[in-house]
């Protein structure tokens, strides 16, 4: 595909933009309190932005209509169960996390519990968020690959470097605005493209809404009771109740835009705000996968690409790169739009990886005194190592050919239960839970998992499903951990109930 100079133009906005906005809002940096959590001064709305950049990324903006192009909406069925999972953690743990006035939240399971689990619980974080991020990062990367034509590593290292540069140099206040004006953009693109593709497919729309709808494309409930279908009703709303609480409770990605708020009632503001705004956005890239379908059903000599069928999440960077007019700004937008749930999900990850690796893993064990001076320079070290750690997961798997939206649900799957079982049996006991057996039971359940995946691969009479995966981990943690009771009193604004 080759740009017209007025998509060129509209693409280059869009990098102008992003970076004067994040080196704009992102200076006067002066201390790991304002690098990582913006001197808790962020406004609740701001936040709540963020959180829909960050938690949207590129597996909504190209995988969810991938999935919708190939199969129907039944990746709606989760936000029923996200939904529960955010009030869940406005009423559980963002009170313990404010209660304890914490940098990272893993900072509260060494106030709850003692440094194992504290340490246990960030390296936890730091291998889902590097694999998870890495995945979505390669989701956005083949779709630009697929555009313009480029080398997949390039395009991955290019758009990772650029993301690099405002979190490098701005922290999180940088991250925040950039995100908010990301999600903006690629809320823009997904109504236009609705648009478009009504008014490119042949017919009246309703025509093209009902060619949908009776091919089963807009199904969405799959109100089965059976344990194993990975697409059921109740098994996915169960699976997102855990894994929202999860991402949103103990992940300090997520978790980290809400510490930038003032006091805990706007912190739970922004979490309330983003479980209402997050819906209509996911139905419009599902809508877009539908017209998608319609589009290509209404043109039979059009073949799609065998690379294409292949890998579901290059349907819509395709239609960008052939369905849509050159040099008319469109192609630059869409292409800007990816670019932007790309980077706006980077920048946040490699943000709350770095906070995490200075504040639960450097600071503690640093024994000559340091200046906030040196911790903010190192705290930039590692956000650049962490970028190039990410082009590497992403790389590792760009062979793959399985949906990445499912390989993200099930490999996080694997720690997020170890985690987020620790965190409720500290905000729902006093006394259980040892420092010691916290970590036997945090690791134990990755273990299990494991172990159960080896097993399906071994032995065709046993499977179980994804969704369950995180259920089992949390289930099996609290349960091992509550067995324990903890030695020592409970310190003073630990925020455990």
């Amino acid at each position: 595909m080759s740009f017209g100079w007025v998509d060129w133009t509209v693409l280059g906005a869009y990098f102008a933009a992003t970076l004067a906005i994040g080196l704009w809002f992102g200076r006067r940096e002066r201390s790991t309190h304002d690098f990582f959590l913006g001197g808790r001064k962020q406004h609740w709305l701001l936040a709540g932005m963020s959180i829909i950049a960050t938690e949207i990324s590129a597996l909504t903006v190209i995988a969810v209509p991938g999935e919708a192009f190939r199969t129907d909406w039944w990746y709606l069925q989760m936000y029923a169960g996200s939904f529960v999972g955010r009030i869940l953690v406005v009423l559980l743990l963002l009170p313990a996390f404010y209660g304890g006035s914490v940098t990272t939240v893993y900072e509260y399971l060494g106030q709850r519990f003692g440094p194992w689990t504290r340490m246990t619980g960030s390296m936890f974080f730091l291998a889902s968020r590097v694999l998870g991020s890495g995945l979505r990062q390669l989701v956005a990367c083949l779709a630009v690959s697929e555009v313009f034509g480029w080398r997949l590593e390039w395009v991955l290292i290019g758009a990772t470097g650029i993301a690099m540069i405002y979190a490098t140099y701005g922290g999180i206040k940088a991250i925040l605005w950039t995100d908010a004006f990301q999600a903006l953009i690629y809320i823009t693109a997904a109504c236009i493209l609705i648009g478009l593709l009504f008014y490119y497919t042949p017919g009246h729309w309703t025509q093209n809404f009902g060619d949908g709808y009776y091919a089963g494309k807009l199904h969405t409930f799959a109100w089965t009771l059976e344990p194993n279908n990975a697409k059921g009703f109740w098994l996915l709303t169960l699976n997102a109740i855990f894994t929202t609480m999860a991402a949103m409770g103990t992940d300090q990605d997520l978790t980290q835009r809400m510490l930038t708020c003032p006091n805990l009632r706007q912190s739970q503001r922004s979490l309330l705000f983003n479980a209402f705004a997050g819906f209509p956005i996911v139905c419009a890239f599902l809508f877009v996968g539908t017209l998608l379908w319609v589009y290509f059903e209404n043109r039979p000599h059009e073949s799609l690409p065998e690379h294409v069928l292949t890998h579901r999440e290059l349907i819509l960077p395709y239609f960008i790169a052939h369905g849509l007019p050159s040099n008319v700004g469109l192609q630059g937008l869409m292409v800007a739009a990816i670019f932007a749930a790309a980077m706006g999900s980077l920048s946040s990850a490699i943000g709350a990886l770095a906070s995490t690796a200075v504040t639960d893993f450097y600071r503690p064990y640093v024994k000559s005194p340091k200046s906030e001076r040196h911790f903010l320079s190192v705290a930039r070290t590692f956000t650049g190592l962490f970028g190039a750690l990410m082009i590497g997961v992403a790389l590792a798997f760009k062979d793959s050919d399985e949906s990445l939206l499912v390989a993200v649900f099930a490999w996080v799957g694997l720690v997020f239960g170890g985690m987020l079982g620790i965190f409720l049996l500290g905000v729902t006991t006093r006394k259980r839970g040892h420092d010691v057996m916290n970590v036997v039971a945090m690791l134990s359940s990755v273990a299990l998992l494991v172990t159960i995946m080896l097993i399906q691969q071994w032995l065709d009479e046993v499977y179980i499903a994804w969704p369950w995966w995180i259920v089992i981990g949390t289930v099996w943690t609290y349960a091992l951990a509550a067995c324990a009771r903890r030695p020592e009193p409970r310190p003073a604004g630990s925020g455990a109930l």
